[in-house]
């Protein structure tokens, strides 16, 4: 059994199963220990569906970019067809790596190493001198050899999952509970506008518990709980797919309010809605009346961890030159508060390495959707 199993013991499974106001949370080890991430990389991300990108990464037929998920390597691309499909990112012959930086207009993967080369529908096309000098023919062969090892994947709106074991839910059940509430908003209406990118001196899990986190608004982010009050915000935290909040009467104060266009067909209401909800396990995404964006956190060890943030608009407004300075001022606005989130984590990763905490406390309300979400993390890596 794997040691990080030592770190979510029965006792720490039953104090996160009870109610918030009763229960204490995981312990520091599963933010720092190297065990417990591999854990997780070995039972909670393969298990589930995760997001590895987005559709823009590989826009047209032939765009082919190697991602990385639960720490094994993986190829996403966009097929002659137009068909985004994922596959494990190794030859069949010796395991040899294809694919190592972005690549366009491709018609065929091409194996370094002994020049095996695969359709980008994943058949095995060319197998050089496989049966001898100068005998390409592998029907003489005393088995047959696979094409290109895929992996299950599914698109909704700009964004790309996989699911590595092959054995979660379909992904329309998995993801019908949160489409569903956010059915007025047509994601496929979305284009990317700008891009982050952050490398964060915290475990990845804080960057989500944070980002689902209400009660450190009016402490750590003034400027936003001026126009986004934390006590004027709800709290999702009743199901194993999204948690966190929202806010019904979300006005910044700023230039960029109101300047881009809404989603088509939205009511009065959907308007002012704000709703930030982190996607379990490692995706938070923020939908606004004209905007989404997202933020795929990605482990890069145990203490470290990468932000990729991703800002989508709708339509031609999404790159038109004269909203320029729109995008930039809603850009800029995250900017501000990402840094102060940034500052919390990082001085909650050196806590928790250099402090006898335990795994502390949580309010009865305020902190549920922070219980849920560590509940579920325990779960997974107990299954």
């Amino acid at each position: 059994m794997p040691e990080g199993t030592s770190i979510v013991t029965p006792a720490v499974l039953d104090r996160l199963r009870k109610p918030a106001g009763e229960a204490g949370g995981l312990p520091a080890e599963a933010y720092t220990d190297e065990d417990f991430l591999a854990l997780e990389n070995q039972r909670l991300f393969p298990r589930r569906w995760i997001c590895i990108g987005i559709t823009e990464d590989v826009a047209e037929p032939g765009a082919v970019r190697p991602v990385t998920a639960a720490g094994k390597a993986l190829i996403l691309l966009r097929d002659e067809a137009g068909v985004v499909r994922v596959f494990h990112n190794f030859c069949r012959h010796r395991g040899m790596r294809l694919i190592d930086a972005p690549c366009s207009g491709m018609k065929r993967i091409l194996c370094p190493y002994h020049s095996w080369s695969y359709a980008l529908d994943g058949r095995l096309v060319k197998t050089p001198h496989v049966a001898g000098i100068d005998q390409h023919d592998r029907a003489a062969l005393p088995r047959e050899i696979p094409g290109l090892a895929e992996v299950r994947s599914a698109v909704w709106g700009p964004l790309v999952f996989v699911n590595l074991s092959g054995d979660a839910p379909e992904f329309e059940d998995y993801i019908r509970p949160l489409a569903a509430r956010w059915k007025s908003h047509d994601l496929s209406a979305l284009r990317r506008g700008e891009s982050c990118r952050y490398s964060i001196a915290g475990n990845w899990k804080l960057a989500i518990e944070n980002f689902i986190d209400t009660y450190h608004v009016p402490y750590v982010h003034p400027t936003l709980n001026s126009y986004c009050d934390m006590k004027d915000h709800y709290l999702v935290a009743d199901n194993d797919v999204y948690l966190g909040q929202g806010l019904s009467n979300y006005v910044p104060e700023d230039e960029a309010t109101g300047a881009l266009p809404p989603f088509p067909g939205l009511t009065q209401d959907d308007s002012k809605l704000m709703e930030a909800f982190g996607v379990f396990p490692n995706l938070c995404m923020t939908l606004f009346h004209d905007s989404l964006r997202i933020i795929l956190v990605e482990p890069d060890g145990p203490n470290r961890c990468t932000e990729r943030v991703e800002v989508f608009m709708v339509g031609e407004a999404a790159t038109d030159p004269a909203l320029a300075a729109t995008r930039k001022i809603l850009v800029d606005r995250f900017r501000e508060f990402n840094a102060e989130d940034i500052g919390i984590i990082e001085n909650l990763q050196h806590a928790f390495e250099t402090t006898a905490w335990d795994g502390g406390y949580f309010t009865p309300y305020l902190d549920g959707p922070v219980h849920r979400y560590q509940r579920l993390i325990a779960e997974a890596v107990a299954e």
